[in-house]
């Protein structure tokens, strides 16, 4: 505290955080800090799709993964899976990539990869939803998550932001033994700061 909280260039101090977050969190091999659980996430949706060579993800009724354009689409209704937004001044084709499938349900998330055969890049999630009240994954679920993304040539990203380093030391990944591929987490990393 005493040399300050925010720099605008990367210190030493940064790789010894960096090697902590690595030997905690079981997905994570790199980190790149950001700003925020915005950005993290604004530069996870580049580098899934990237990897992949896809465009679209699937994402879940009621998670919020930041205010960035191709999150806020609309959820919890029938249209959801169109990728509509539902936010005023989004414009449609920033959310025509994002589909979205119902929380705990492995059959919706079927149903949206068995639709879009080879075009899913990745599929994120809050792996406990806090956006829209407390709600708990099946172990099931994750497992089922974990096994379509495996099988469709797709990533899984845990969207860590709420649960990294509270649920558990290392995160629900650890807590519910299930490993994703890219974990995006916030300020949980520095306690809050």
């Amino acid at each position: 505290m005493e040399k300050g909280t925010s720099f605008g260039a990367p210190g030493v101090l940064e790789n010894v955080l960096a090697k902590m977050v690595i030997d905690a969190v079981p997905s994570v091999e790199m980190v790149r800090f950001t700003n925020s659980g915005t950005e993290a996430c604004m530069g996870m949706i580049r580098l899934i799709r990237a990897y992949t060579q896809r465009e679209k993800v699937i994402k879940f009724e009621g998670c919020y993964h930041g205010h960035a354009d191709s999150f806020l689409v609309q959820a919890g209704s029938g249209v959801a899976t169109l990728g509509l937004p539902d936010s005023p001044g989004v414009p449609k084709a920033s959310t025509q990539g994002t589909l979205c499938a119902q929380y705990n349900s492995l059959e919706s998330v079927k149903k949206i990869f068995e639709d879009n055969k080879d075009e899913i890049a990745g599929v994120i999630l809050e792996p406990v939803v806090g956006n829209s009240g407390f709600i708990k994954p099946t172990k099931e679920f994750l497992e089922g998550l974990r096994k379509l993304c495996d099988e469709n040539g797709a990533l899984l990203v845990f969207d860590e932001v709420m649960t990294g380093f509270r649920i558990a030391y290392g995160g629900a990944q650890e807590h519910f033994g299930v490993t994703p591929d890219v974990t995006t987490m916030g300020k949980v990393i520095g306690g809050g700061l």
